[in-house]
């Protein structure tokens, strides 16, 4: 029963051509893992770089992914913000839309889709005509309420943040209109 099994402990020794091959194989496998992570990092890296400071040294097709990566960093601002529709009554009076029925969901969701961050990272032109497409969709949707306006327009109120709530510093003192495409 012993002498049918086969013997585990016989070393395998390689030709010596054998043995330079595999050396030579090992030492080209390791220097294409060290170039690949090396690689990696340097893109990682470059992506930080240009979350911090908008500056990048590879262009941006390279960069969009690992920029992506980042995304918990690039987002931080000491300021709240929130998109406000206003629309153009016949008397020429501007009325404030309540903006919450096209945008549900909480606080965090809200914003990111105010913002239109999928069109924004495509570009100004994409962002622009993401945001006329929102004022079309505002306009037939207040239509159907009964609410017909002349012109909509729509800007993003901001606010410093504080702690004792996201509404808390939202006063007339501390909150600015700026732009949505520009954020200026």
């Amino acid at each position: 029963m012993g002498a049918n099994r086969p013997n585990y402990t016989t070393n395998y020794q390689l030709s010596p051509i054998n043995d330079k091959f595999y050396a030579a194989f090992m030492h080209l496998r390791k220097s294409f893992i060290s170039l690949g992570i090396g690689l990696y990092l340097f893109v990682t890296a470059n992506a930080l770089a240009y979350t911090v400071f908008r500056k990048s040294l590879l262009p941006t097709p390279i960069i969009r992914y690992f920029y992506g990566m980042m995304a918990p960093y690039q987002g931080y601002s000491t300021h709240n913000a929130e998109l406000v529709a206003e629309g153009q009554k016949t008397d020429g009076a501007w009325e404030v839309i309540d903006l919450l029925p096209y945008f549900p969901g909480s606080i965090g969701e809200r914003t990111f889709r105010e913002f239109l961050l999928s069109h924004r990272a495509q570009g100004k032109e994409a962002t622009r005509q993401g945001y006329e497409h929102l004022i079309e969709q505002i306009r037939i949707q207040e239509a159907h309420r009964g609410r017909t306006y002349s012109d909509i327009r729509l800007a993003f109120d901001t606010w410093p943040m504080a702690p004792d709530g996201y509404e808390t510093l939202r006063l007339p003192a501390f909150t600015r209109r700026i732009d949505p495409l520009t954020l200026e």
